[in-house]
């Protein structure tokens, strides 16, 4: 079962990842392109270049689970930060789930900031996992 909640860290890459990659593809872009554990249970989110599909990675349980949204008729809405140099972005839980319904802020400037995490936050999540 897929349990995503606000108690993960969420990162959402940027480059353009071929979502042919499946587990083992989207672990060893994570390791090496990334320079991330992808074992850590850290959700990465990958999206297609026409924004049709949206890819979720993490490790959970000992287990990799890899799930996807494909929307027919629509497409996700475009991620913009303002520093647009790096791989991937730390965003928050209500920026996954807006991003994953295709819901639009009204503060676009609001929507993407990078998410900074409080300190007791970090330690909850060493605990969990």
């Amino acid at each position: 079962m897929i349990n995503l909640s606000g108690k993960f860290r969420y990162y959402l890459c940027t480059d353009n990842v071929t979502l042919r990659f499946r587990h083992r593809g989207l672990r060893e872009y994570i390791k090496s392109k990334l320079h991330r554990d992808p074992c850590n249970g850290d959700v990465y989110i990958f999206l297609s270049r026409n924004l049709s599909r949206l890819r979720v990675y993490y490790f959970h349980h000992n287990g990799e689970i890899l799930t996807e949204k494909i929307l027919h008729a629509h497409r996700f809405t475009h991620p913009i930060f303002l520093d647009e140099g790096k791989h991937v972005y730390h965003i928050s839980w209500s920026s996954f789930v807006y991003l994953l319904e295709g819901i639009i802020r009204k503060e676009k400037d609001e929507y993407f900031d990078e998410y900074e995490e409080d300190a007791t936050d970090g330690e909850e999540l060493q605990e969990l996992v």
